[in-house]
């Protein structure tokens, strides 16, 4: 039989185990800023080609759409 024995790394214990880095917070942070700005941009495009399919047959609910949409990129 071939067996081939790796000594694993050492699991960090303690407060600081439950820590990340600063590098990764901070990648971390930038990451998700880019995810909701991607996000806003998503959602303000989808509101406003919603209110440009129902303007005809829902006027109101167009203008609140285009409102909505003017907020997404308020933030």
């Amino acid at each position: 039989m071939n067996t081939l024995a790796v000594n694993a790394p050492a699991i960090p214990r303690g407060p600081s185990a439950r820590r990340p880095g600063p590098w990764l917070a901070r990648a971390g942070a930038a990451v998700w800023r880019a995810v909701q700005a991607s996000g806003q941009a998503r959602a303000h495009f989808e509101l406003l080609a919603f209110a440009d399919r129902c303007e005809a047959t829902q006027p109101g609910l167009a203008k609140e759409m285009r409102v909505a949409a003017r907020h997404t990129l308020l933030g």
